[in-house]
């Protein structure tokens, strides 16, 4: 009867006997020190712990001036081919500038080179009476591992928008709300978008401005009714891939649109309104 070996056994026991040669365990040590440690987690905790190059002279001068022009030039060609309102960013009523949309902040991220690592910097989580506050931190990292921008977030149950809501059930979305409020604001700093963007309208309750500081010519200019913009084609198609993943129908749709905007085809809706129903599908998911 022939004896059976246990090959694995066999091989590991002569592999523990084998050491790598010096100039072996030198090419395993260079490689290591190549490895971008802010892209990794902790092993023990897997919290993530970012950590930055040492940055030369050479590496911390400021732009010049052509550069900087450049630099400017192509991000806002960037966000006028690529980024869609009402998808990427939404306009507000009685604001001058336009909000960045998570979306958006995503595409302008990918299109930096930019990788998102997020933390949790600091929770309340108090399960006796419902009441959540999160504070999220973003860090961007470019594929060398340096650290080239960060964002904060905050998110609380007690803010006008949940605070009628049972904090248990939205508690989730409090801690997504925080980290995405943290990706924009690092969208922001870090595109220099504060002239083109601002961040979170949407969850505040915007009313209009007062006439307090403004010049007759002023007065007079806004004092002329604003025509809404139709909705765009994009819009629409987004829209009704929404509608398609959260089973809504077609007849749903114009019915919510005629209770809430006084339309009765959603495909009639403004821009504006467009956004509103894209955010609050977005909301949900």
């Amino acid at each position: 009867m022939s004896k059976q070996i246990d090959l694995k056994a066999l091989l590991e026991c002569r592999m523990e006997n084998i050491e790598p040669t010096e100039s072996s365990k030198k090419a395993i040590e260079r490689a290591e020190m190549n490895v971008p440690h802010n892209l990794m987690f902790d092993a023990e905790s897997t919290e993530f712990k970012p950590e930055t190059k040492p940055v030369t002279a050479s590496g911390a001068r400021g732009l010049t001036v052509e550069e900087a022009k450049t630099f400017d030039d192509e991000m806002n060609r960037f966000i006028d081919t690529v980024l869609i309102a009402g998808v990427d960013y939404g306009v507000i009523p009685h604001c001058n500038k336009p909000t960045l949309l998570k979306s958006g902040a995503e595409k302008i991220l990918n299109y930096l080179g930019l990788i998102a690592r997020t933390e949790i910097s600091n929770r309340v989580e108090d399960y006796n009476v419902g009441f959540f506050s999160y504070e999220a931190k973003v860090y961007l990292i470019d594929y060398n591992g340096v650290v080239k921008g960060e964002g904060i977030g905050i998110t609380n149950t007690r803010e006008g928008k949940y605070a009628k809501s049972n904090g248990y059930a939205v508690q989730n979305t409090v801690l997504k709300m925080a980290k995405k409020r943290a990706l924009v604001d690092a969208a922001l700093n870090v595109g220099n978008l504060s002239a083109r963007f601002t961040q979170d309208v949407e969850d505040m309750n915007i009313e209009p401005d007062s006439a307090g500081g403004k010049n007759p010519d002023e007065l007079k200019q806004g004092s002329k009714p604003k025509v809404e913009k139709p909705v765009t084609q994009k819009q629409i198609k987004y829209l009704e891939t929404l509608m398609s993943q959260h089973n809504t129908s077609a007849e749903a749709m114009n019915k919510y649109c005629k209770s809430n905007f006084g339309v009765d085809d959603y495909k009639k809706i403004t821009g504006v309104q467009a956004s509103t129903l894209i955010e609050k599908f977005k909301a949900v998911e």
